[in-house]
């Protein structure tokens, strides 16, 4: 009886220590903070799946997953951020094939505040990095603009968060 105890009691607990550790915390750290946003699906089938296991494993799962924001497929915080001396560092991407990338911070007024034109293509490192600082402090949203050599170019959706001092 002691032993059948101690295998009831031990599954017990970890059940509810796995169910704890919500899916989307796990599988999507990057999504973690985010507030609000479209729910991801697949994390959240995954969530309702502990509730077969049983009741507190499964609204533990829900529970971390949204109250961490990994359930949310898109929030809404900034990824990238201003140090408060106005420096923003960004990974070269990689690609396919060799070419000139050029980024810049720009106002949403469009005026460009700071740029960098960078080289990629399969033989670059994988770890270069470019530096864009800013000369003075902006009064105004600073979004980031990455363009190639045929003039097509995106700008980040959200603003670039800056640092507070």
């Amino acid at each position: 009886m002691t032993n059948r105890f101690r295998a009831i009691a031990a599954g017990t607990m970890l059940t509810v220590g796995s169910g704890s550790l919500g899916c989307g915390y796990i599988l999507h750290p990057e999504r973690r903070g985010a507030q609000s946003g479209a729910i991801d699906g697949a994390t959240m089938v995954m969530d309702c799946l502990w509730l077969l296991v049983g009741i507190v494993p499964g609204v533990v799962a829900l529970i971390v997953d949204f109250s961490s924001g990994a359930i949310y497929v898109n929030g809404h915080h900034a990824a990238l951020h201003l140090t408060s001396e106005g420096l923003l560092a960004i990974k070269v991407p990689r690609a396919s094939r060799p070419g000139r990338v050029e980024f810049r911070l720009v106002t949403a007024s469009h005026q460009v505040l700071a740029r960098k034109t960078a080289i990629v293509g399969p033989a670059r490192p994988a770890d270069e990095l470019v530096e864009l600082r800013l000369a003075q402090p902006a009064h105004e949203p600073v979004y980031l603009e990455v363009s190639n050599p045929d003039g097509r170019a995106a700008r980040l959706e959200s603003a670039i968060e800056t640092a507070r001092l």
